[in-house]
């Protein structure tokens, strides 16, 4: 079971890199880092396009410095598009999901689907607040 988890966490680090770096993202970044996938459909009802900005401004509000500097890094993630699929199946995203990991000398050391932004998407204070602190917990 161990060696299955880090063939998975290997699977991870490689598909994670490749996608972020296909979708633009700088090719020189930090080994130690936070990054925050929302992942979506390719269509979106207006409650996913709420979660979705509201995630990217939890991000840029809060770490703007961090996130010039590549130890925070924010994402937007089409889970149906075909390229995205060994990323989807790694993560064991079935529908929208905002994923935070943990990536420790170019590795996912852990992740985190905050599930809770389901619930809180209605009161933006506290979904904002949500993905700030589970940003700064992986910061440390």
């Amino acid at each position: 079971m161990r060696s299955a988890t880090r063939i998975t966490a290997c699977v991870l680090v490689m598909t994670t890199i490749a996608v972020l770096e296909s979708a633009g993202a700088a090719g020189d970044r930090p080994a130690d880092r936070v990054v925050v996938m929302y992942f979506h459909r390719t269509e979106r009802c207006p409650t996913c396009k709420k979660m979705g900005a509201y995630a990217q401004e939890a991000i840029k509000q809060k770490y703007a410095g961090e996130m010039k500097k590549g130890t925070v890094e924010f994402h937007f993630v089409d889970f149906e598009n075909k390229r995205n699929a060994k990323l989807v199946k790694g993560y064991k995203v079935e529908d929208p999901a905002l994923i935070v990991s943990k990536i420790v000398a170019n590795k996912v050391k852990e992740f985190k689907n905050l599930e809770d932004i389901w619930t809180k998407v209605q009161k933006k204070p506290e979904y904002l607040q949500y993905v700030q602190e589970n940003v700064a917990a992986y910061q440390k």
